[in-house]
């Protein structure tokens, strides 16, 4: 960003409405210093607005993967949001300090504190009990807001009508909000449906901070104006388009992240492929011992000089037929790698990579036993988890073995330095995330769960917008703030109700969701006026 657009400004700087549109490159003449005595600077009060809001609180009942139980301590998307959060830090100091005097005006594209905030941040606006419900609420506000999903999203028409694409800068509650989705979700959470001052919307980051925080910017319109493949995600709805034009203000590089969500996108992705492991070995849903079993009996085939001068490729029929001939869940898994997924992994990196994971893991023998959850054990799988991190965060600096995972490099738009991440770095951690879906997601007795939790929402989603009507609005079962809002809209604007109840369950958590359905549907006694449902 240039100098023209400073990072620290804030929206509630600006003498605009964005709801109605502006110039995002029109900077007020004066500014309002709201903190005259407050020592922090101002990446570090986004971060702390973020750490006290109640939007970020609640992602402790929000699930990561797989529904924490009394059993099994499973990240949450709190827990899991505070270690993305340490390991983009970590990750921005490392390449700051490794690269300062390789580019000049660093400081201005890797700031540890606005990395810190943006992972803090990168879930707030997910709904409970995952993914699924992402695209179950996608559906629901397209359905009511007249749109049909397999349609392509059409460019603006003269027509009075509305359309698909027909989109001004218009109110948040307009009807045609292009469908849900969990980015674009956290987007309006913390410029729109968040508190942080009375007068002011949402929590009011800094540009530099809703910067990184997009790590999809674009909007869904202009995702289907497109051929490159972005896998349906996008980074803002038509109502906070004002506030995506001041966020990228300066930013002259289109669709792409700047370098800071890319930090924030790669300390994610890296988080929780090696968190879920740990956790769904722990459970004993992820044979993870048996694989690095078998890993070692692989490894045994090779030569004592192996990663000198030999490539595992020379020794792939050996490995392959010894790992088939004894029905090896890590040749399973291999086949499943190769023929069901879009990973540019052959058999032998898949191989080479438990190969090294194996070599990588020999802190003790007991690591290669099921889990039992001994003090021992739990020592183990800590360092291990802590270890993985380390060695790849560690990539980023000069290496005697020349890993050179992360580094920063040119942005080939305009030449601002961006993050460069090594294609086998890329296609290691995909294999750990498949490790997940293979063993975790893709288990009956996890899909029958999240069958129950889809359908579940999908009733509740429906007996709210039963209520969230105008005429109603005294007997509503939409609590504030959204009753306020319900009040604003006009009689038979279903886009806008459905909107609402969107928001509504976006902000719940899990307990909360469970809780107003069962008393809604009179299956628990109660008032929804109780303390728990209350926003």
């Amino acid at each position: 960003m240039t100098a023209d657009f400073p990072r620290d400004r804030r929206p509630s700087d600006l003498d605009q409405d964005l709801s109605s549109g502006y110039d995002p490159k029109k900077e007020p003449e004066t500014t309002v210093d709201r903190d005259t005595e407050d020592q922090r600077g101002p990446f570090e009060r986004d971060r702390d607005r973020i750490l006290y809001s109640r939007e970020f609180r609640r992602l402790k009942d929000v699930t990561q993967v797989a529904r924490a139980g009394e059993s099994y301590l499973y990240h949450d998307r709190l827990t899991h949001s505070l270690k993305v959060a340490q390991v983009g830090r970590r990750l921005a100091e490392l390449l700051a300090d490794f690269y300062e005097d390789e580019f000049d005006d660093l400081e201005n594209h890797i700031n540890p504190d606005v990395v810190e905030t943006a992972c803090l941040a990168h879930d707030i606006g997910h709904p409970p009990f995952g993914h699924e419900i992402e695209e179950l609420l996608d559906d629901k506000v397209r359905e009511k807001s007249g749109e049909d999903k397999g349609e392509e999203i059409c460019e603006d028409t003269d027509s009075d009508e509305k359309t698909n694409g027909d989109h001004e800068n218009e109110d948040e509650d307009e009807s045609n909000m292009q469908g849900f989705e969990g980015n674009a979700q956290s987007f309006r959470a913390v410029t729109r449906l968040g508190s942080h001052r009375s007068g002011i919307e949402g929590i009011d980051l800094t540009r530099a901070t809703l910067n990184a925080i997009e790590k999809y910017p674009w909007s869904r319109e202009a995702d289907a104006n497109t051929d490159e493949d972005t896998d349906d995600k996008w980074g803002y709805y038509p109502s906070e388009e004002g506030y995506f034009e001041f966020t990228r203000a300066g930013v002259v590089d289109g669709r792409n992240k700047v370098m800071e969500a890319e930090i924030m996108d790669y300390a994610d992705d890296l988080t929780y492929a090696i968190h879920d492991v740990e956790d769904f070995y722990r459970s004993g849903l992820l044979p993870f011992d048996q694989l690095l079993r078998e890993a070692g009996e692989l490894r045994n085939l090779l030569p004592d000089d192996f990663g000198e001068d030999n490539d595992i490729e020379q020794h792939a029929d050996t490995l392959r037929s010894y790992a088939k001939s004894y029905d090896m869940k890590l040749h399973d898994f291999v086949e499943y790698i190769a023929d069901d997924t879009d990973i540019d992994a052959s058999l032998e990196d898949v191989l080479a990579f438990f190969v090294e994971l194996r070599d990588f893991a020999t802190v003790a023998e007991e690591f290669y036993t099921p889990y039992e959850g001994t003090q021992e054990e739990r020592n183990l799988l800590n360092e291990f988890s802590s270890s993985m991190i380390s060695w790849y965060l560690e990539a980023t600096e000069e290496d005697p073995d020349d890993r050179e995972y992360v580094e920063v490099g040119e942005h080939n738009a305009d030449g601002n330095p961006t993050l460069v991440v090594d294609g086998d770095l890329r296609q290691e951690i995909e294999i750990l995330k498949q490790l997940t879906f293979y063993y975790v997601i893709s288990n009956p007795t996890l899909r029958g769960q999240q069958k129950g939790q889809i359908e579940l929402m999908d009733r509740l989603f429906e007996l709210l917008y039963d209520e969230a009507s105008p005429t109603s609005i005294d007997t509503s079962a939409i609590l504030e703030p959204y009753r306020d809002r319900l009040s604003n809209i006009e009689e038979g604007d279903d886009g806008a109700r459905a909107r609402i109840v969107a928001d509504m369950i976006s902000n719940m958590t899990e307990t909360q969701a469970v809780e107003m359905y069962e008393r809604m549907s009179g299956g628990r006694p109660g008032s929804l006026q109780d303390e728990i449902m209350r926003q």
